[in-house]
């Protein structure tokens, strides 16, 4: 069997086309922002083609203020999807902005996203999903699943 390369980015990934194991984890992010620029893509992609995220990541990034915590954590879901380059699905909006939140919270909790997630070290895999499922909007179990791979903690 042939190992597939690290990935940084989950349209990278095969995980979803093939077996768990011909897909290595991604690379372990180096900041909240990344971490949590992640599940942003995770949570755009959801219900869309892989395709479609790609071609216009750039455009969203600049539309979500390169995802920047604390910019989404303060703005407003009408503000955001008057923007052009902005997805316009308001259930998604909103929830990246929970999230960034969230992520607030975590950090002040736990004193980053990585602390977070070791802290969930032990924890079962059902009971981790369920976790970021409870804890972060438009997150299901398979999105935890998937989000935790993409970014090198689960495999």
């Amino acid at each position: 069997m042939q190992l597939k390369k690290q990935h940084q980015a989950p349209w990278e990934c095969i995980y979803a086309k093939e077996a768990k194991s011909a897909c290595r984890p991604g690379d372990k992010p180096v900041s909240d922002q990344e971490y949590f620029e992640v599940l942003c893509l995770c949570i755009l992609q959801a219900g869309l083609g892989w395709g479609t995220i790609r071609t216009n990541w750039r455009r969203y990034r600049q539309g979500f203020h390169r995802f920047s915590i604390n910019q989404l954590s303060k703005a407003r879901a009408d503000k955001l999807l008057s923007e052009p380059n902005v997805l316009k699905n308001r259930r998604k909006v909103e929830a990246i902005l929970h999230n960034a939140q969230e992520f607030q919270r975590i950090k002040h909790e736990h004193g980053s996203f990585a602390a977070f997630l070791e802290s969930l070290a032990g924890m079962p895999d059902e009971e981790t999903f369920k976790l970021l499922a409870k804890r972060f909007r438009h997150v299901g179990y398979y999105t935890a699943e998937y989000y935790l791979h993409s970014v090198g903690y689960w495999e």
